[in-house]
């Protein structure tokens, strides 16, 4: 019986060992108890609007956010600021999420969903219109890199127009000042047209964000093969004398 329960002790120690070897050891770091505001454009600006609805007269607005490199982001809602004309038709939102996203290139389409829409007042107004937040459920993790989101409420030919940001109060990275948004309407002709392109010159981003959790996942360094080779002969060499008390225990 000794032996067995010292055996499994070094199959551990030899897998531990083992596994020091190929570098494969990871160390969780540490990760936000609740969901937080992972990324946030930042307030509306005032300066301009587009488009933002679903429907026969649709318009979707993209802009990037940032996984920081060792991240991982499980987002569990999105949102968008949209200045709304009657935000009690909006009881449903679309959004997606899509990587590699250029001018003219959709990218690759990464996730996306349609869910219960809860409106809030933010107390703000542009052009004489009520702003909104339009948050929706989602369900998605990912890794570092670069995305875009694209969030807007199901209320076709209701004036509903995300408002443009220059990035106070923003939260993550970009903070709301990149430029790196497109707009999609086939109605109006628009295939992910760079927004300066639709605005006019100018560095234009738009108020939205995700929520969701963080973790932080880092390797340990590799230890060389030369600090493992005296740590693996410990390692037997107990294993040895371990097993000579043992058959004398088993012998007496």
């Amino acid at each position: 019986m000794r032996k067995l329960v010292f055996a499994s002790g070094v199959g551990r120690m030899v897998g531990l060992f083992a596994m020091a070897c190929a570098g494969l050891w990871l160390s969780p770091g540490a990760a936000h108890a609740g969901s937080v505001t992972l990324w946030y454009n930042g307030d509306s600006d005032g300066r301009d609007q587009l488009l933002n609805e679903t429907g026969s007269v649709a318009g979707l607005v993209y802009d990037d956010f940032i996984v920081p490199t060792g991240d991982i982001y499980t987002i569990t809602g999105v949102f968008s600021n949209d200045a709304m004309s009657d935000p009690a038709a909006a009881t449903t939102a679309y959004w997606e999420i899509r990587s590699g996203v250029s001018a003219g290139n959709g990218g690759t389409l990464v996730a996306s969903g349609d869910g219960a829409d809860t409106v809030t007042a933010t107390g703000r107004s542009e052009n004489n219109t009520d702003e909104y937040t339009n948050q929706v459920a989602a369900s998605v993790s990912l890794s570092a890199g670069t995305y875009w989101l694209a969030v807007a409420p199901d209320v076709a030919g209701e004036n509903t127009y995300i408002n443009s940001t220059s990035g106070a109060n923003a939260v993550g990275v970009p903070a709301g000042n990149d430029g790196n948004s497109f707009f999609l309407s086939t109605h109006f002709g628009f295939n992910f047209a760079a927004a300066s392109s639709v605005e006019g010159a100018g560095t234009w981003d738009y108020s939205m964000g995700i929520i969701g959790t963080e973790a932080q996942v880092t390797a340990v360094p590799e230890a060389s093969g030369v600090t493992l080779l005296p740590i693996a002969g410990l390692i037997l060499l107990g294993y040895r004398h371990r097993r000579r008390i043992g058959l004398r225990t088993d012998a007496a």
